[in-house]
């Protein structure tokens, strides 16, 4: 929406200017029309405050997505988190048995 207000401007404005050639004298007069050139900034600043209110509109309408979706990603990372704990956990009851009530194989060379 701001680059469309940027494109709207430059033509605008060239609205605004009056050029008058005069051949005879061969001379040309360049006016500006103020009134065309505020309306042309009222027009892009009407744009831009529209463009403005889109992108916070739409940052209002993701930021319960965003939301919800961090909390998934943390849900799952303490899901995983509570796997490989418990992973961990039995593994070290595995060597712990084996030490205690099955001693490993003596290393035989």
């Amino acid at each position: 929406m701001i680059r469309h207000a940027a494109l709207l401007v430059l033509p605008l404005s060239l609205a605004a200017c009056n050029v008058e050639r005069d051949a005879g004298n061969d001379t040309t007069a360049i006016s500006i029309n103020d009134q065309k050139v505020e309306g042309t900034v009222d027009q892009a600043g009407n744009l831009l405050e529209s463009a403005a209110g889109e992108v916070k509109q739409a940052a209002d309408e993701a930021a319960p997505a965003i939301k919800d979706a961090a909390s998934d990603v943390g849900n799952a990372a303490n899901r995983a988190g509570d796997k490989i704990e418990a992973g961990a956990e039995g593994a070290a009851r595995g060597v712990r048995e084996e030490s205690r009530d099955n001693p490993a194989p003596a290393n035989k060379q």
